[in-house]
C-alpha cells in the first residue's frame, strides 16, 4: 500500500500538541502565583487563568489528532498495513482528512480515538461512556458526536471536489468509520455508515465491502487526479 501524506500539515500540528498544552499549563501557573502574590489583581489572574484553559483544550485537541500515541496518520496506517500495491492512502492533501484508493474507488475513513463504550442507539444516536469523560473533554478530547453525519458530510464534500476535477468520470465514493483506541467497546452493527474496531476494516475491504474494479483508464486518470502516481512509497506491504 503506498502513502501520500501532507508531512508539513502533520508536523505543524504535531508540534502545537505537544507544545500548547505546557504553555496552558504555564499560564495557569502563572494565575495561581498571582492569586498568591498579588490576590488584588483579579483581572490578571482571570486572563491566566482562561489563556490557559483555552492553550489546554486547543493543544489537546491537536495532540489527540496529530501527536499522541493514537494519531490519526500514524494508526491508521497501522490498521491498514498489508493491503496490496493497487491501494493507496491520502493524508491531508484532498478536501477530507484520510482516503484510501481502492481498486473500485474511495473510501473516506473518518477516525475515532474514543475509549470506553461507544453504542449506536435507535433513532440514529451515538451514545459515549467512558470514566472521567467530562475532565478528559475539559483538556481538548473531542465527543464522539454523530460519526456517520460526519462521514456522509465528508463523503459529498469529496464528491464535489471530484466532479471539478473529472467532471465526465463518475467514482464510487463511500466512507467508513474506524475507532481505533484498543480499549473501545463498540456496539455499532446498525449504523447507516460502516462502523469498524481498528484492523477489522482490512477484512471487510478485501471481503463484503470490496468494490467492482474500475476500468484500467478510468482507475489511471484517478490516480492522476489524487497525485498518488508521484508519491512516495512509505509501505510496500
Amino acid at each position: 500500500m503506498q502513502i501520500v501524506r501532507n508531512e508539513r500539515h502533520i508536523r505543524v500540528r504535531s508540534f502545537i500538541g505537544k507544545n500548547m498544552p505546557l504553555v496552558g499549563l504555564g499560564a495557569l501557573a502563572v494565575g495561581l502565583i498571582i492569586s498568591f502574590v498579588k490576590p488584588e489583581q483579579l483581572l490578571g489572574m482571570a486572563v491566566s487563568m482562561l489563556l490557559g484553559i483555552i492553550f489546554s483544550v486547543i493543544g489537546g485537541a491537536f495532540a489527540e489528532r496529530y501527536a499522541g500515541p493514537l494519531a490519526h496518520h500514524k494508526v491508521l496506517n497501522d490498521v491498514l498495513k498489508g493491503l496490496g500495491g493497487e491501494y493507496s492512502l491520502v493524508q491531508y492533501l484532498l478536501p477530507v482528512p484520510h482516503v484510501l484508493l481502492e481498486p473500485g474507488g474511495l473510501t473516506v475513513l473518518v477516525i475515532k480515538s474514543h475509549p470506553g463504550q461507544v453504542t449506536f442507539q435507535e433513532r440514529g444516536r451515538w451514545k459515549h461512556k467512558q470514566p472521567g469523560k467530562f475532565f478528559r473533554q475539559l483538556v481538548g478530547q473531542e465527543g464522539v458526536g454523530a460519526p456517520d453525519l460526519e462521514a456522509e458530510y465528508q463523503v459529498e464534500k469529496l464528491k464535489r471536489w471530484l466532479a471539478g476535477q473529472i467532471p465526465d468520470i463518475e467514482v464510487p465514493v463511500r466512507a467508513a468509520i474506524v475507532f481505533v483506541n484498543p480499549n473501545v467497546q463498540l456496539d455499532a452493527a446498525d449504523s447507516p455508515i460502516p462502523a469498524f474496531y481498528g484492523k477489522k476494516i482490512k477484512a471487510w475491504l478485501r471481503g463484503p465491502g470490496k468494490l467492482r474494479s474500475l476500468p484500467p483508464a478510468v482507475y489511471r486518470q484517478l490516480v492522476d487526479v489524487l497525485g498518488v502516481a508521484n508519491g512516495d512509497d512509505d509501505d510496500d506491504v
